[in-house]
């Protein structure tokens, strides 16, 4: 199979994740022919699909990286299936369902967005979550530096915000807490546990450094009703875990994460991953397992073994193309 893939033309973290994809697509054998949409000219894209005659076109999109309408329809005129891989679901689907319906098919990373595609008009819907590039995310030694207790990298959004404040009021206040990230230092930090803050965006080399380098990596999602990005008036509930839950568990970390209805469809809560619903909860999970190094490193092992076997960006090229091309020769 022939394939054409598109890159989403936004910046980080969406040229990660373009990368991941492709480097997967020619791991699994696939001839691949791809187009930098952010440093080669729209115009020359149609032209390009005609030279190289792919099977399939595919591509994903990020906040507001999305090909026109009408140059889709053009690719979809040659006779070739069309695939888009919406990766900022739920958070910024009002962007996505401007465009979704142009597509052959459409893959969601959250599951609870596809009602709102289907309403659309959208006659393939697949949720199907984004993996982790094991290259990258992967067990090893870190300079002390980048030790830690307890550490979570990610945007402050509001949510984030008042759930760690919470938090952090009820976890001892020698425990060294690192938080790494925009708008964290804008926070009131003088009640409870006090972090050290980065704030800044860190990239995607560093970023496992800080995971090898805790005895706990939070992972708290973002609120799909955000009013920092505010682009979900449709009101898309979020049901999936995030790409970062993969990354950490690939680095052989030991994971603290919110509850999502989807977690237990990779990860058994309490065996592979702690899971909280309250920061108090959090709290209480965290003090706790700061105590108990057997514990997390059993079950940072088992959700290792559960990613590289089921979770990388390679299974998710595997398992979309596994709905596609049945379907493309009925």
């Amino acid at each position: 199979m022939r394939i054409y893939y598109i890159t989403s033309g936004y910046r980080r973290p969406i040229d990660i994740l373009d990368n991941a994809c492709i480097k997967a697509l020619l791991g699994a054998g696939y001839h691949t022919d791809y187009f930098l949409l952010n440093r080669k000219p729209t115009a020359h894209l149609l032209p390009d699909i005609q030279r190289c005659s792919p099977d399939l076109v595919i591509t994903i999109c990020g906040p507001k990286s999305h090909l026109p309408v009408a140059l889709v329809a053009q690719i979809k005129s040659l006779g070739i299936p069309t695939v888009a891989w919406f990766v900022d679901d739920p958070y910024t689907i009002d962007y996505a369902l401007e465009v979704a319906a142009a597509y052959d098919y459409v893959f969601t990373i959250d599951s609870g967005c596809i009602p709102f595609y289907q309403a659309r008009g959208c006659r393939h819907v697949l949720h199907l979550p984004l993996g982790t590039d094991i290259d990258i995310f992967r067990p090893y030694a870190v300079h002390p530096s980048y030790e830690t207790d307890v550490c979570f990298i990610g945007t402050g959004y509001d949510n984030r915000i008042a759930f760690m404040k919470e938090l952090l009021q009820h976890v001892d206040r020698q425990v060294r807490v690192q938080l790494i990230g925009h708008f964290w230092d804008h926070a009131d930090w003088s009640k409870g546990c006090t972090p050290h803050i980065r704030s800044k965006w860190i990239n995607f080399t560093e970023t496992p450094r800080y995971y090898n380098g805790a005895k706990i990596v939070l992972n708290i999602h973002r609120s799909e009703s955000d009013t920092y990005l505010d682009k979900n008036h449709t009101g898309a509930p979020a049901h999936s875990i995030n790409n970062r839950t993969f990354d950490i568990a690939a680095c052989r970390a030991f994971q603290l994460i919110d509850f999502r209805p989807d977690l237990a469809s990779y990860y058994e809560p309490d065996v592979d991953v702690g899971c909280f619903e309250s920061p108090r909860e959090g709290a209480e999970l965290l003090q706790r397992y700061l105590h108990d190094i057997e514990t997390r490193q059993t079950m940072a092992q088992r959700a290792y073994e559960r990613t590289v076997d089921t979770c990388t960006f390679r299974h998710r090229i595997e398992q979309m193309l596994s709905v596609i091309v049945p379907a493309s020769h009925c």
